[in-house]
């Protein structure tokens, strides 16, 4: 039996490419050995190569089949299906090799040394006896080649000095022994690669099992991850990582404690193996366990609990000897602690408080992701009740502009269809009538468009697109004034499309309700901030009041304009007093 089949499969999958990696680089060699061999049939022959023909000697003849040879064997090559096959192409060059001794009578030997390659190959991948044997072969049909190349007719006769047959035995005998002797060297370093295979398949074993171990710990602990990744209700990603808890590190109690919001005060948010008296428990913590566990970050484990003050005032951990306390805590905030206690001494190994310091990040940031996702509902929520505003607002805006102009010279137009027949003086003043109405139609859309979506302000700055805003109301009873500094700062466009909406929104809310003789806006620009003033001196009104009264109202002006400031990362504030005008003054930070 062969020794390859010894090895396991994954090795002898190796070892095939290997001998396919062997067979490309032999063909690559072959062409060499082509180019040389085309290069002594020349000079030899002494005939043209090119073109071939039926004339030709035939050395050339048989030059030209071992160059069609080499030419296919280097298209199977890269063929895995049929490469196989060219395991015992050596052989083709070794018959290539006797035909050209055979027909070569020159006396010089300039074709042996050729031999070399493919016997050397035949080592390779013969073991020692068939080595041996493929060398006696061809040792003897070396002899026979030479000697009837040179005692053929026409070729002359044996050479007369011994010397020569002493040459040409020596050369047969290397033909013999180069094979079986690289055969040997070939055989032990295969078995040497066996034992390397065989060793780093064992290695490779070994650290298979190493990893199947660790991925059977880590499972459990990937599936927690995933169940708290899932769970949005904070209650819930309480419960999860209890429960999940247990299967990492049985315990007999486990708690979670949040802050209350108050310094050093926390309450029991879930809890396993609790009495009832327990469940519904607040404590004050101060040098106890519960308080070191909040001042730290690394998890704590405590034998002989029963002597911790905190820890006590829980009668369910009153039977109990050893604990693990995890602090929940991101970066300088934190929101309480997890604590899970055994009965029996020192119960927490190592690698336990390791998952159980794992799972307690991923509660964590599972219950920051579910506080999350609570603040974005609410924002939804803001910004529907936005949105349905907005579109009362620009229903109110056309309905009470547009919409009724566009009636009216509707009306005109038909009027004046009439006059046409009854009174045609009348015809001209009346379209001078229309016009006008159509112009101020045309600028009170052109000026909600500009409103809804400024394109100046992309281009030219805020305080041009404040200027040319202002412009649209030069005819409005109340005066608005625009008081800028020059403003240098690089703002983000977003953050003054915001600034504007908030300027639009206070000046169209002096405009409509504080009947107002002016309306100043005066933008100051800091080395770190930029703000913005919108004061009027209309009859103002009472903050307090309007803020108590916004469930009852269907406008949220105020809170608009502070949470749009606070989006930014800014902060605006009102001030107003009934007839004493009112005073947006809204500050957002210059990056």
């Amino acid at each position: 039996m062969d020794a390859a089949e010894h090895i396991p499969f994954s090795s002898k999958i190796s070892l095939q490419r290997q001998m396919l990696g062997g067979d490309r680089f032999y063909n690559l060699s072959r062409w060499g050995v082509t180019a040389l061999l085309m290069g002594i049939v020349r000079l030899i022959s002494g005939e043209p190569l090119w073109p071939p023909s039926a004339a030709q000697s035939p050395m050339i003849v048989v030059m030209w089949g071992y160059v069609l040879f080499t030419t296919l064997t280097t298209i199977l090559v890269f063929i895995p299906s049929v490469a196989s096959l060219l395991r015992f192409s050596f052989a083709v060059d070794i018959l290539t090799l006797l035909l050209l001794t055979l027909f070569n009578p020159d006396p010089r030997e300039a074709l042996y040394p050729l031999f070399l390659l493919p016997l050397v190959n035949a080592a390779f991948r013969l073991n020692s006896s068939a080595s041996l044997l493929t060398g006696l072969i061809t040792a003897f049909a070396y002899v026979g080649a030479y000697l009837i190349a040179r005692i053929g007719p026409g070729n002359g006769s044996i050479p007369g000095d011994p010397l020569g047959y002493v040459g040409l035995a020596l050369r047969a005998l290397a033909l013999v022994f180069i094979p079986w002797i690289t055969g040997g060297l070939a055989e032990r370093w295969s078995a040497s690669n066996r034992l390397s295979v065989a060793l780093a398949e064992e290695k490779a074993a070994q650290a298979l099992r190493e990893a199947n171990a660790y991925r059977d710990q880590m499972r459990a602990l990937y599936e927690a991850a995933y169940t708290l990744a899932t769970t949005n209700d904070y209650q819930n990603v309480l419960e999860v990582a209890l429960d999940e808890s247990q299967k990492l590190a049985p315990y007999t109690c486990g708690i979670v404690l949040l802050s209350t919001g108050q310094p050093n005060q926390l309450f029991v948010a879930a809890s396993r193996g609790l009495d009832a008296s327990d469940r519904e428990r607040s404590i004050t913590v101060a040098g106890g366990a519960l308080g070191q566990a909040l001042r730290e970050s690394n998890p704590l484990t405590f034998d002989e609990i029963q002597y911790d003050p905190e820890l006590m005032l829980f009668t369910s951990l009153q039977r109990c000897h050893t604990a693990c306390l995890l602090p929940l805590r991101f970066g300088l905030t934190a929101y309480g602690t997890m604590v899970f206690a055994r009965e029996r001494d020192g119960a927490f190994t190592d690698e336990e408080v390791e998952k159980l310091a794992a799972l307690a990040s991923y509660a964590l940031v599972a219950l920051q992701n579910a506080q999350l996702i609570y603040d974005l509902q609410q924002e939804r929520t803001k910004l529907l009740s936005k949105e349905e505003e907005v579109r009362h607002q620009l229903a109110r805006d056309l309905h009470d502009g547009p919409a009724q102009a566009l009636a009216a010279i509707t009306m005109n137009v038909e009027f004046i269809k009439r006059l046409l027949d009854r009174d045609p003086q009348r015809v001209l003043p009346e379209l001078d009538k229309l016009g006008q109405l159509a112009k101020r139609t045309t600028h009170e859309v052109r000026t909600m468009l500009f409103e809804l979506r400024p394109l100046a302000l992309e281009t030219q700055g805020l305080d041009v697109t404040l200027q040319q805003y202002f412009e649209r109301f030069r005819d409005n009873p109340t005066k608005i004034i625009l008081e800028a500094d020059k403003i240098d700062a690089h703002l983000d466009t977003k953050v003054e499309g915001t600034l504007f909406n908030i300027i639009q929104e206070a000046v169209n809310n002096a405009l409509k309700h504080a009947k107002a003789q002016h309306i100043w806006v005066r933008l100051i620009q800091t080395p770190t901030t930029l703000e913005t003033i919108i004061e009027d001196d209309g009859r103002g009104f009472d903050v307090e009041k309007v803020r108590a009264s916004y469930d009852q109202r269907g406008s949220f002006g105020l809170l608009n304009i502070e949470e749009r400031a606070s989006l930014m990362g800014g902060v605006a504030e009102v001030t107003s007093t009934p007839g004493k005008g009112t005073m947006w003054k809204v500050i957002v930070p210059l990056q």
